[in-house]
């Protein structure tokens, strides 16, 4: 038994540290927001083209091929592509779409090599032990299968116009939810437009129940025994009444949120979350004085021209006054999602090309080769968009900024390294947050129903969630 236990173990390191074996020929890749040379683009990207010539110098014969193609729908692209058996060798999706939307067989299960040491990290002992260990768990199938590596994610904050707050003569950014609240009716007052937004369900309520449920986070985040709080994790909190109307903290925070919303300009507070386009628009039009968004927007606000200096503050910590259940927490990155950094590879099933003998181990030895902390921080700063996940290289420090624009992101830069606490109940089924939640606080944001009304209707959406989620993935909730 010794014996076999140990040849096994031999077979699984060689496995890790074989490179790419005698394969030789072209990978295919689609990365999205983090492609190189992307055609007449002004200052098309460079560093992942560099780090792919690093690799075929290191081992000639192989070829890495980066897709300039534009891509306007995902997931359709993924499911035409595979279906053909032409899906690029390694491309880019989201863990949400391959966990539960997209067929089976699209991508490959990642997670023994995760468990595998990677090579070109010294001193690694299995590759995930660099990893987020929250994303790994948040971005985990119910099946335990890990499709996607991970490692970046999108910083929320809320950027302003400087010349608009000195009009209306505010000298600091707000740092707690009740001067949020006076620096909107100052703006208000003055005749400028404070916030133009559709209020986002699952980014302002993260940030809430992160607070309110703050200590009890490790017992929601403790359900399936990994971390992060997962799909599971909040259908049993749910089924317990815990995230729900039956706990009087779950939508304690819809009238503080209305009071702050009640000085917003009204045309977007119950629109759909797809009309936030126009609402940049305006925030870079210089008709709004405080928009509430991603990273990805600063390098957008370049783009766009903005000729006005941007400022950014994080969500302000929420006190007694502003809500009795609050705890105080920092939550400002509890909304951070992922971001583009996030690569599946294809199967022999979707991809033709990967039936060819010693192609696959090639494969993921290029992913070994570009996912370490070194390489992924090349790429993140130099894409200016989002936040890398896991921790720096050697302590390096990492700030976030879009050289050539006047941004002060130090709220960004503040949040690169915390640990993420974000509580939600949005994931138990794919339309949960986005669409049906958010439907319902649109309507009571925007007057349109009272509050009761709209605990009745959460409480019944959160139910059919919950009995979905347990006859789909075959679990029994009371067991938790």
């Amino acid at each position: 038994m010794k014996r076999g236990l140990t040849l096994g173990l031999l077979l699984s390191l060689s496995s890790a540290w074989a490179a790419p074996g005698t394969w030789r020929g072209t990978i295919t890749m689609f990365v999205s927001e983090y492609t190189p040379n992307w055609p007449d683009q002004e200052k098309p990207l460079k560093v992942f083209q560099q780090i792919a010539d690093e690799y075929e110098k290191k081992y000639p014969g192989i070829k890495i091929k980066f897709s300039t193609t534009p891509v306007p729908d995902n997931d359709t692209n993924i499911r035409v592509k595979a279906a053909a058996g032409e899906l690029f060798d390694i491309y880019w999706a989201q863990a949400t779409s391959l966990n539960a939307t997209l067929p089976k067989g699209v991508a490959t299960d990642l997670s023994p090599y995760f468990k595998q040491p990677n090579p070109y990290i010294p001193g690694n002992k299995a590759w995930q032990d660099v990893m987020n260990p929250r994303v790994l768990a948040e971005s985990r199938a119910p099946s335990g299968a890990e499709y996607v590596l991970s490692g970046d994610t999108v910083g929320y904050t809320i950027y302003y116009n400087k010349d608009l707050f000195k009009k209306a003569g505010i000298t600091k950014a707000p740092t707690t939810f009740t001067e949020l609240v006076s620096v909107s009716k100052k703006l208000r007052a003055a005749g400028i437009n404070p916030f133009v937004q559709v209020p986002a369900y699952p980014w302002w309520g993260k940030h809430f129940l992160s607070d309110l449920y703050g200590q009890d986070y490790n017992r929601i985040a403790g359900f399936d025994k990994a971390p992060g709080i997962s799909a599971l994790d909040e259908a049993v909190a749910v089924s317990k009444g815990l995230l729900s109307p039956k706990d009087p903290r779950f939508m304690s925070w819809w009238p503080t949120m209305k009071a702050f919303t009640d000085t917003w300009q009204k045309d977007y507070i119950a629109q759909d979350v797809g009309k936030n386009y126009d609402v940049f628009q305006d925030f870079v039009g210089g008709k709004a004085a405080m928009l509430y968004e991603g990273s990805y927007q600063a390098r957008w606000m370049k783009d766009a021209g903005v000729k006005f200096g941007v400022g950014t503050f994080n969500f302000p910590k929420l006190t007694k006054q502003d809500n009795r259940y609050a705890t105080g927490a920092d939550t400002s990155n509890a909304t951070g999602g992922t971001g583009a950094f996030q690569f599946a590879v294809a199967t022999p099933q979707s991809d033709k090309t990967l039936r060819e003998i010693g192609k696959l181990q090639a494969v993921i030895d290029w992913m070994r080769f570009f996912g370490t902390p070194t390489n992924l921080r090349r790429l993140v700063q130099e894409n200016g968009s989002y936040i890398m996940a896991w921790p720096s290289p050697n302590g390096a420090k990492t700030t976030f900024n879009v050289p050539g624009f006047d941004l002060d992101a130090s709220a960004l830069t503040s949040q690169i390294g915390k640990a993420n606490r974000g509580i939600l109940a949005a994931d138990i089924a794919p339309n949960l947050g986005w669409v049906d939640m958010q439907r319902i606080f649109g309507q009571y944001l925007a007057g349109q129903v009272t509050l009761d009304q709209a605990k009745g209707q959460v409480q019944a959406l959160l139910d059919r969630a919950v009995r979905d989620y347990a006859r789909k993935n075959k679990v029994d909730l009371a067991k938790y």
